[in-house]
């Protein structure tokens, strides 16, 4: 277990301490210390763990808690309840001078404080957590959300493509499914750099965007293949925004980093126009069947 939060709360354990070592003292001052039979054992025993088990839970509530509001009303509650069990332990070894000594009416009234203070901090604790969940749900929805979207090209990914087409077969809506590849594509990481690759993959992907409709849905299928999903659209009108994002990514001047030269690069494309409720799996494997028998 890791114990550095507890050089933070160095204040206020040397303050713990410091009452625990006066009460002590004045103990030793103020009583007399009783014959052995008349300590009752059982007692002992029972207020003694007591004692340990809060000393314990005080001990890992300042190594596992920064300092805070929080922490220091559980700290201080405790450290009441401590002392009422250190005074109550005590009173099976020592006795007072009489019975109107404040120790004996000041035994009690540290637990009933501590208590307060307890309750308190752990209302405080409770609201702490309702905000800490919160905050880490929206977290959870933040990356679930961001796991769906490629990171290279930010288009989403063929999981969230597969959900999407699942939607449409469910309200009942025909689609055409394209797919566009980069030729060559491998060998021109090769010639010049992963950096280049990741970057004509983002500007591939914006022509494609800015040449889809609002309806129309884009997503990185696999390394230099993109998928389009284009809901109520006939074959031939596929055909014609197909045709349109190749001419666009035909004429664009990549120029690598190395060079600084012009670099133009051609895409093969297949389409397949899908009834509502077609099988998923097998609409895939059917473009990307077309797609290679065009790329040969």
């Amino acid at each position: 277990m890791e114990f550095s939060m507890l050089k933070g709360h160095s204040k206020l354990l040397m303050f713990i301490i410091g009452i625990c070592c006066s009460l002590l003292l004045i103990v030793f001052s103020q009583g007399t210390l009783k014959a052995q039979s008349d300590s009752d054992y059982l007692d002992i025993l029972g207020e003694g763990g007591m004692l340990i088990m809060t000393g314990l839970w005080l001990f890992f509530l300042l190594a596992s808690r920064p300092h805070g509001r929080v922490t220091l009303l559980l700290a201080v509650g405790l450290s009441c309840f401590l002392m009422s069990c250190m005074l109550d332990l005590l009173d099976e070894f020592f006795s007072y001078p009489d019975k109107d000594f404040w120790l004996y009416w000041v035994e009690s009234l540290p637990a009933s404080i501590g208590m307060i203070l307890m309750s308190w901090g752990l209302y405080l604790w409770h609201q702490e957590q309702v905000k800490l969940h919160q905050q880490l749900s929206r977290r959870e929805a933040f990356y679930r959300e961001h796991s769906l979207i490629d990171y290279v090209t930010q288009l989403y990914s063929a999981e969230y493509m597969r959900t999407h087409l699942a939607k449409l077969n469910r309200a009942g809506t025909p689609y055409s499914l394209a797919m566009l590849d980069i030729n060559n594509f491998a060998a021109f990481n090769r010639q010049y750099s992963h950096l280049d690759g990741d970057r004509l993959l983002r500007e591939v992907a914006d022509i494609i965007v800015m040449n889809l409709r609002h309806a129309d849905l884009a997503c990185r299928y696999a390394g230099d293949r993109f998928i389009l999903v284009l809901p109520d659209t006939c074959e031939r009108e596929t055909g014609e925004i197909i045709t349109q994002i190749q001419t666009a990514i035909n004429h664009l001047a990549f120029k690598p980093s190395r060079t600084g030269k012009a670099v133009y690069h051609k895409v093969s494309a297949a389409w397949q126009h899908m009834l509502a409720g077609s099988d998923i799996e097998d609409a895939i494997k059917q473009v990307n069947l077309k797609l290679e028998q065009a790329a040969n």
